[in-house]
C-alpha cells in the first residue's frame, strides 16, 4: 500500500498517545494550538489518542469536540458502570502498580478470563459508535491515522483507509478489558503495546514537525525489593520507560501534561483534563512556536554563494515507511474461539 507523503503538509502534525481518561487533555493541547494559530497538518493517535484525533480531524474545532465528549460522558447512554468496576479494583492497590502492568501479571483477570473481556463486543461498539461519527479516513479534514497492534503477526499497524470506527476500535482495544478486533485474518488491539506515541510513523512518511503529546503513566519507585512479584513489575515499568524514551526520541518537541490527578477511567473529569492539557500547553507554546519561524535570512556569503551555484529544484525525499505496515480496515467483528480453531494453524 503507497505511504502518503506528508512532506509538503505547513504546520504541526500530532503524535497523541493513549491514557484512556486523561487522553482529553489532547483537546487542551489542540485548543491552545488553534487559539495561537498554529495550524495542525495531521495527526496519528494511538488508543485515546485516536479516539480524539478521529474527531477533531472530521471537523478541525477543539471546543465543540469537548463538548460532544462532555455531553455524551454526562448522559444517561454512556454506560460507565464496567468501568467504575475496574477502577475499583485499582484503586484498591493504586499505589503498586500501574492498571496496564496489573492486566499484564493476570490482576484483574478474573472477569475477563471467563468471559473473554471485561467490557462485551457489542457495548465496546456502541461506545465507539456514541463518540465516533460513521465516516471514513477519505473525510476528515486533516490527515489522520490510528495506530493498532496486529496480535497474530506481532506487527505495528497504521490504518489510513477504511471505516474510522473500525479503525478506533481496533487502536482502543486494551486486551481484556475490550474483545480483540477481528478483520479478515487479523486480530487487533491497543496501540499502546506496540508503540506508545506514533512519531516515527509521522516522520516516516515525511512528516517535518512532529509534537509528541504523552499522558502515560508517570514512573514510580514505589516496589519491595525483597519481593518478587513487586521486582518483576518494577523491572517491567523500566523497560516500558525506556520504550517511551525510544520512541519519542525524534519527535521536534515532546509535551507531557502532569495528568497524574486523573485517574484513568475517570472519564467524567473530562473538563479538568481538558484544563490541564491546554495550560501545559499555554506554558509551552513557544517551544511549537519556534518550529515553524521562517529561515533566517542569508548571509553576505551565502548570498555570494548562491550566485555562482546552479539552482536545482528542491526535491522532497519519498516516505519511505520502516518498522510499521500499512492497513485499511472495514468491517469487523470480536475475535472468538471459533475464528481462532478454524483459523489459527492457517497463519
Amino acid at each position: 500500500m503507497t505511504a502518503p507523503n506528508l512532506s509538503r503538509n505547513e504546520g504541526i502534525h500530532l503524535a497523541l498517545g493513549g491514557g484512556a481518561a486523561r487522553g482529553f487533555a489532547h483537546l487542551g493541547v489542540i485548543k491552545a494550538l488553534q487559539e495561537h494559530e498554529i495550524p495542525i497538518a495531521g495527526i496519528c493517535g494511538t488508543s485515546m489518542g485516536a479516539v480524539v484525533g478521529a474527531c477533531f480531524s472530521l471537523n478541525l474545532d477543539a471546543n465543540q469536540v469537548a463538548l460532544d465528549f462532555a455531553t455524551h460522558l454526562k448522559s444517561d447512554k454512556f454506560n460507565n458502570a464496567r468501568f467504575k468496576v475496574i477502577q475499583a479494583a485499582q484503586g484498591r492497590n493504586e499505589q503498586r502498580t500501574s492498571f496496564a502492568a496489573r492486566m499484564r501479571h493476570g490482576l484483574l483477570l478474573g472477569r475477563s478470563l471467563t468471559t473473554g473481556s471485561i467490557l462485551p463486543f457489542d457495548e465496546f461498539r456502541s461506545e465507539i459508535s456514541a463518540v465516533i461519527p460513521d465516516r471514513t479516513f477519505k473525510q476528515t479534514q486533516i490527515p489522520f491515522f490510528a495506530l493498532a497492534c496486529d496480535l497474530l503477526q506481532a506487527r505495528e499497524i497504521v490504518f489510513h483507509e477504511g471505516y474510522l470506527r473500525s479503525a478506533i476500535m481496533a487502536s482502543a482495544a486494551i486486551p481484556g478489558v475490550f474483545p480483540g478486533v477481528l478483520a479478515s485474518s487479523h486480530i487487533y488491539i491497543d496501540g499502546g503495546w506496540i508503540n506508545k506515541i506514533p512519531v516515527r510513523p509521522l516522520l516516516q512518511m515525511g512528516a517535518r514537525h512532529v509534537l509528541a503529546v504523552d499522558v502515560s503513566d508517570t514512573y514510580t519507585t514505589d516496589f519491595n525489593p525483597k519481593r518478587g512479584y513487586s521486582m518483576i513489575n518494577q523491572a517491567n515499568k523500566v523497560a516500558q520507560v525506556r520504550l517511551l524514551e525510544l520512541q519519542t526520541e525524534p519527535a521536534s518537541v515532546t509535551w507531557r501534561p502532569p495528568v497524574t490527578e486523573i485517574h484513568w477511567s475517570a472519564f467524567t473529569q473530562i473538563e479538568r483534563a481538558v484544563e490541564i492539557g491546554y495550560e501545559y500547553a499555554i506554558a509551552h507554546i513557544d517551544q511549537v512556536k519556534r518550529l515553524l519561524e521562517p529561515p533566517p535570512p542569508p548571509t553576505w556569503w551565502q548570498k555570494m554563494k548562491q550566485r555562482f551555484q546552479k539552482e536545482e529544484p528542491e526535491v522532497l525525499p519519498a516516505p519511505t515507511p520502516c518498522g510499521f505496515e500499512l492497513r485499511g480496515i472495514w468491517d469487523i467483528r470480536e475475535a472468538d474461539d471459533d475464528y481462532i480453531d478454524t483459523h489459527l494453524n492457517e497463519l
